[in-house]
């Protein structure tokens, strides 16, 4: 490997640690700062480590070469994104800090900004570095809980935080996205990677995500897990593909897999068998939560102990606000105003609040991506663009269930699929660099 080599290698694990550092950041930003107790607790150490993320991302060809994202998408999400800002300086009734609105717009810019700067072939070490900083912020989690006195085995796993009037108890949906995230990458980087040990560590990463997920018991992520599998069997599964992993299944190298797998399961439930039960209650908890919801949402009863679920009622008002909007011709094409009513459902809240534009741009928007998704999943272009096709799976499931339209949570990773998803030329590294780049000056 000669100097020029190592040079574009590091450049892109640096763009690469500032992608992950914006995708994924929340867990090791709550790690260093509640757990560690490692700067204030406050918003502006989470504005500091998206600062050093853009800056790591920034490239020694800042404005000189741009590289060309999926157009389609950029068009819709930069139209709702400034419907989004015209209604926050026009119809802003809301109270919320400025500071930080105004800094969740400009570091969602920034970050796209900065993206179709950054060249094509970061795709290569972008899926090695999300999943290294997922399994680490895993770790993390393991032992902010088994340092954290006041976390029990059965509670909703999460990170403590520590800024003041901050949600009791932390947030388990910030670490059940990280485990899916976690289990995401390690599922592609399964069929990536040949080596056993590889391998195997990547498949130990992969339980170890489905343990965190479940004990976040954030039903979201429970049902997007489901809902990934599904559309991996749907898109995947043929009688063919069936008979050859079934053949590659009875390999000595697999049977030795599988062995070892095996006697370490059932070493783990002998030396901890009450872990067993734990899980069997964690089951039956979300059982009950989901027939809840379902008495909630439409009236039946399927189990006896059935009740009404807060959180589900609470979209269901929103719903019900929802038809009765329809009589409101202001609201239809206006809109109340920026984050004027919270509903819970992106989806619904983008034309409440932002009329019947908001809901076409932002509606219009996840549409194309889930377009883009389904054609990704049926023909795979790259480990990336496939990651961020299930990942998009987990959002159809957030877009009617939980967050606002407005979140970086949402925005950031989607600057990532604006760039990367549905580009017809990612995967033709045969092609010359100057046919896959727009040059806007000479340099």
């Amino acid at each position: 490997m000669n100097l020029s080599s190592l040079f574009h290698l590091f450049n892109n694990l640096r763009y690469s640690a500032g992608i992950a550092m914006m995708f994924n950041g929340f867990p090791i930003v709550f790690f260093i700062r509640d757990t560690l107790h490692i700067g204030p607790a406050s918003n502006v150490f989470t504005a500091f480590f998206f600062a050093l993320a853009l800056i790591l991302m920034t490239p020694t060809h800042l404005f000189i070469r741009l590289y060309k994202p999926n157009v389609v998408l950029l068009k819709y999400a930069v139209l709702f994104l400034a419907l989004a800002l015209y209604h926050f300086f026009i119809f802003n009734n809301t109270g919320f800090d400025w500071f930080v609105e105004l800094g969740n717009f400009g570091f969602t810019f920034a970050f796209l900004f900065m993206l179709i700067h950054v060249p094509n072939h970061v795709k290569d070490t972008l899926v090695p570095i999300l999943f290294i900083f997922a399994f680490f912020s895993n770790l993390t989690l393991i032992y902010s809980l088994l340092t954290d006195p006041n976390w029990k085995l059965g509670m909703r796993a999460a990170v403590t935080f520590e800024n003041a009037g901050a949600q009791e108890g932390g947030n388990p949906h910030i670490a059940a996205r990280n485990g899916l995230v976690c289990l995401l990458t390690a599922f592609v980087l399964m069929w990536t990677y040949k080596n056993v040990l590889i391998r195997l560590f990547l498949i130990c990463s992969i339980l170890i995500s489905i343990g965190v997920l479940v004990l976040a018991q954030v039903k979201s992520s429970l049902l997007a897990l489901g809902l990934i599998a599904g559309f991996f069997l749907v898109f995947n599964v043929t009688l063919v593909k069936t008979i050859q992993a079934a053949k590659a299944l009875f390999s000595l190298r697999n049977i030795l897999v599988v062995v070892v797998m095996v006697v370490l399961l059932n070493f783990l439930l002998n030396r901890f068998s009450d872990f067993y039960s734990v899980l069997v209650g964690y089951w039956a908890g979300f059982e009950n939560k989901i027939m809840d919801i379902v008495f909630t949402a439409f009236g039946l009863k399927i189990s006896e102990t059935a009740s009404v679920d807060a959180s589900a009622m609470g979209r269901v008002t929103s719903f019900i606000y929802f038809q009765k909007a329809f009589l409101s011709p202001e609201i239809l094409f206006v809109g109340r105003g920026y984050k004027d009513y919270f509903m819970d459902v992106p989806l619904v809240e983008a034309i409440i609040n932002h009329g019947i534009f908001g809901f076409i741009f932002f509606g219009g928007f996840n549409l194309y991506l889930l377009i883009y998704t389904i054609r990704e999943i049926r023909n795979p272009t790259n480990p990336l663009t496939l990651f961020l096709a299930y990942f998009f799976v987990y959002f159809t499931i957030l877009l009617i269930s939980n967050g606002r339209p407005y979140d970086v949570s949402f925005w950031f990773p989607y600057a990532v699929m604006i760039r990367f998803l549905g580009i017809h030329y990612l995967d033709a590294s045969n092609k010359p660099l100057e046919n896959q780049e727009l040059v806007t000056s000479s340099s």
